[in-house]
């Protein structure tokens, strides 16, 4: 199985992003920081041909149980959700909390919190795409 979880929209990338800003907060979560990557690149004269926008998204509760659970965990937190295009079509996409944070952590009870995070998320991906 894939660390990152990949979906195609067939909407636009400001229409997803929308989507997006909805979804995040309808299922107890935050948008903290989001970047537009192809601009941030521009204004430092580099030309990215596809669009790449970045979010950070956090459900306080949860964050604030793993961390106190194992504060090393900070190096991976916030989540982050990806639009983007390739090859000119729309994707939503993340990398797996329950691949990479249970790699970099023993903590107890630690899985039960990121598996609630994951499918979370997926289901703020999926509500975004259509």
């Amino acid at each position: 199985m894939s660390n990152l979880y990949i979906r195609n929209s067939q909407l636009s990338v400001d229409e997803v992003i929308k989507r997006l800003k909805e979804a995040v907060p309808n299922n107890q979560f935050g948008i903290l920081h989001s970047y537009d990557i192809k601009q941030t690149l521009a204004d430092k004269g580099q030309t990215l041909a596809e669009e790449c926008h970045v979010f950070e998204v956090c459900n306080p509760k949860v964050a604030k149980d793993i961390l106190e659970k194992d504060m090393n965990l900070a190096t991976v937190l916030p989540c982050r959700i990806s639009v983007f295009t390739e090859d000119g079509a729309t994707m939503v996409g993340l990398a797996l909390p329950s691949k990479h944070i249970t790699q970099l952590s023993d903590a107890d009870d630690l899985s039960s919190l990121i598996e609630t995070v994951e499918q979370s998320l997926i289901k703020i991906i999926n509500q975004s795409i259509v």
